[in-house]
């Protein structure tokens, strides 16, 4: 009977020994840190003992590739965690936390921003971008948050090389939940129309601007009709389509006039009316019309080397060389020196067109004789040489004129 207690005594204690170490293992199993990595706006490195948050724990980032401007040493604030920045570029980071003697480690890739955008033309176009490059293959979701909602669009979709997806335009104002996925997730609430605006604005030199948008997106191709209001005559009347910014340019009035301006795209119209004001030009902008003119006339005549003739032109027709008190008063008549140098000034103008003229002729004549077939007679040349004579012909009298 001793026999058999002792040994129920030694089993009880070998089960006991052995039962031991498993116990301390599961302890420390229970002990042991975990540390994990997600990354939504933001990189969030979380620390954790037990399923509770670990303050104090610090966390090494080391890249496996590439560079990483959060690579480092961090310690767990409060709440366990630690935020780290979006990389400029996808990059693989091992992360290490340790608390007490304890290690876990990880590692997570991470990807730059993550960008959702949705322009609506003449169809809803979804683009997905991560640090300004189109992300193909990105996984788009589309949900409607209206009740009873009819909304074809909705659905899953699949981004293509430019990482874009087309919705169509819904017959109805829709609300609808565009939920992106690649590698991480974005989610984004938006508002699609089905109504074109159309509005106009008249410039500062009277010219006239028409937009055509759809939810803030500039339309192509648009058809935008242009009438006055009443009897009235406009130039910029008519039919147009707007370019590529959804924009039709009109010309400024020449009298004050109302126009209505219509707009339509996809089934969808808007109008709306704009009082245009005829902007008349100023002294410095008819000035300036008028040496452009001269200009164009110099060249259009095959002249060259215009620069002295067009600051001549310049000087001669600039109101503003004269000064303020420039004219005699209104009550005076011309003085006899004014008389004087008016009939002097008159003398010099008959002289100067009077030799033009002269010249002119000269040149005509010269060019008149270039143009005369030469002479084949023998007995003429025979004649020149015996005279010596290399001058005009009798007939020109002598002053070129040919007269």
């Amino acid at each position: 009977m001793r026999n058999q207690v002792i040994a129920l005594l030694t089993v009880a204690a070998l089960f006991g020994a052995a039962l031991a170490p498993a116990a301390a293992a599961a302890d420390t199993a229970d002990e042991s840190i975990a540390v994990t990595v997600t990354q939504d706006d933001d990189v969030t490195v979380e620390v954790t003992r037990n399923g509770s948050t670990v303050e104090n724990a610090t966390v090494t980032v080391a890249t496996v590739d590439g560079s990483y401007a959060g690579s480092g040493s961090y310690e767990t604030d409060a709440n366990g965690t630690v935020a780290l920045p979006t990389p400029d570029e996808r990059v693989n980071v091992t992360v290490t936390a340790s608390d007490d003697g304890e290690t876990a480690a990880t590692t997570a890739e991470l990807d730059p921003d993550f960008a959702v955008d949705v322009e609506q033309n003449r169809d809803v176009v979804v683009t997905v971008t991560r640090d300004d490059a189109a992300v193909e293959n990105a996984t788009v979701n589309v949900s409607t948050r209206e009740a009873n909602s009819d909304y074809d669009g909705t659905g899953s979709y699949e981004t293509d090389a430019n990482g874009t997806v087309v919705l169509p335009t819904p017959e109805d104002d829709e609300p609808v939940t565009l939920t992106v996925t690649d590698g991480e997730t974005a989610e984004l609430n938006v508002t699609l129309v089905d109504d074109i605006d159309v509005s106009a604005a008249q410039n500062d030199d009277g010219t006239v601007t028409v937009d055509v948008t759809r939810n803030d997106t500039a339309i192509e191709d648009a058809n935008v009709s242009v009438s006055t209001d009443g009897n009235a005559t406009y130039e910029g009347t008519g039919d147009y389509e707007t370019d590529a910014d959804g924009e039709v340019s009109l010309a400024a009035p020449s009298e004050n006039v109302t126009v209505e301006v219509n707009a339509s795209a996809d089934d969808a119209a808007d109008s709306t009316t704009l009082a245009l004001e005829y902007v008349n030009q100023t002294a410095e902008d008819e000035e300036f019309d008028g040496v452009s003119a001269f200009v164009h006339y110099l060249l259009e005549n095959g002249a060259t080397g215009i620069g002295p003739e067009v600051s001549e032109y310049v000087t001669q027709n600039n109101p503003g060389n004269a000064p303020d008190d420039a004219g005699p008063p209104e009550d005076r008549g011309p003085d006899e020196d004014d008389e004087d140098e008016t009939e002097s000034d008159d003398e010099d103008d008959a002289d100067e067109d009077e030799t033009e003229e002269e010249t002119e002729e000269e040149t005509e004549d010269a060019e008149t004789e270039d143009e005369e077939p030469e002479q084949d007679d023998d007995d003429d040349d025979d004649e020149a040489d015996e005279d010596g004579e290399s001058g005009p012909p009798d007939h020109a009298n002598g002053n070129a004129k040919g007269r």
